[in-house]
């Protein structure tokens, strides 16, 4: 079989946690070792190829002009996207992307419409999926475990904002981002509750946001920018049974104990998803009969043995962060070598846009508050 020629874009930290995982997945994963070959980095942040792996280093996608490039993974500032998966999506390469899509719903759907256009397989690197104990607390609701959904509520707390010295970057600009801590965060929390509960089973939602802290050094070191975006927001979300949760995402709050939670509560137990246990999710059933039903639902669970088959063990882990990017891309690189989506769950770009667009009601519930 061919290996796949990957090219990176964008080598930034999360581009450098993607690196991590394409040079660790042949080491925990030997079976996949000649799948990929690094073929060609696009960075404007660095001069050499020492130490990444990669063949080659250009400054521009328009560099690549003449190389087929099987799988493209962008790396970039959100304002960037469009141009670098228009350009790769027309040169049929299969396109996997950093979440959101683009800075706005407007701009993901025209990458959705060229997508449609070709016969490319595209994932967006919401990484939740990927999570052992998330898949496993799919099977249990999937399957009436916790019986019927009361209420939920969901936080991912970050402080890499919390200091007011730290100079502004492109990802407190609304013109390059297109949103703060709900569009960067809460995406994440939007898209598991999609998995888990169902997109179709979404009624409405509200939400709010505040920007903590105003204004930062500019980049250059020369007075004060404004910051345009949130760094904190809040949104109820309400299902069709009645239900209602929150979803709680901050980049200005410290929390040494757990950044990523979420309970889901229902007529017959809870279940418990944190990142300080990301391989099995904490529940307790009210009817405790049907507890060994429940370990035979997970242990037969389609997904659950397939992510069993792609997420380090953990002897292997290097935390949950690069563990579940080292899933996610594994899952890209099978699904190409495949020449198909070989399993529903994988957040495809035309899955994806569902959390965008539940992002894009978000801001217009916060618009709306503010004109009132």
């Amino acid at each position: 079989m061919k290996k796949l020629d990957i090219g990176l874009i964008g080598y930034g930290y999360i581009g450098k946690i993607h690196n991590i995982a394409y040079k660790t997945i042949p080491i925990i994963f030997p079976q996949y070792g000649d799948a990929y070959n690094l073929s060609s980095l696009i960075s404007t942040k660095t001069q050499n190829l020492e130490n990444t792996g990669f063949n080659t280093l250009v400054s521009s996608i328009y560099d690549l002009k003449n190389e087929n490039l099987d799988i493209v993974d962008i790396c970039t500032p959100n304002f960037l996207h469009l141009e670098q998966s228009s350009f790769f999506i027309r040169k049929n390469s299969n396109i996997y992307c950093e979440k959101p899509m683009a800075v706005n719903l407007k701009e993901s759907l025209q990458i959705l419409n060229l997508v449609k256009e070709k016969e490319i397989i595209t994932q967006l690197a919401l990484v939740y999926r990927f999570m052992p104990a998330i898949s496993k607390a799919k099977a249990m609701i999937e399957n009436n475990c916790i019986g019927e959904i009361i209420n939920f509520r969901s936080q991912l707390f970050h402080s890499s904002y919390l200091d007011p010295n730290r100079a502004i970057t492109w990802r407190l600009k609304k013109e390059m981002s297109g949103g703060g801590a709900i569009s960067d965060l809460g995406i994440h929390l939007l898209d598991i509750l999609v998995f888990l509960l169902g997109y179709e089973n979404i009624d409405k939602l509200r939400a709010e946001a505040n920007t903590i802290i105003k204004e930062r050094p500019a980049e250059n070191g020369e007075g004060m920018e404004k910051v345009d975006v949130d760094d904190w927001g809040l949104i109820i979300l309400y299902l069709k049974n009645g239900a209602a949760g929150t979803i709680e995402v901050s980049k200005v709050s410290h929390n040494p104990y757990d950044t990523f939670e979420m309970e889901i509560y229902g007529t017959n137990g809870y279940i418990k998803i944190s990142d300080k246990s990301p391989y099995e999710p904490i529940y307790s059933l009210y009817n405790l009969k049907d507890s060994k039903d429940t370990l035979e639902i997970i242990k037969t669970d389609n997904y659950v043995n397939y992510l069993n088959s792609i997420y380090p063990n953990p002897k292997m882990s290097m935390g949950p962060m690069v563990d579940m990017h080292i899933a996610s891309i594994l899952n890209m690189i099978i699904n190409v070598s495949n020449n198909k989506v070989l399993n529903k769950e994988t957040p495809t770009f035309e899955e994806g846009i569902k959390s965008q667009k539940l992002v894009e009601l978000a801001y217009l519930s916060v618009k709306e508050k503010i004109k009132s």
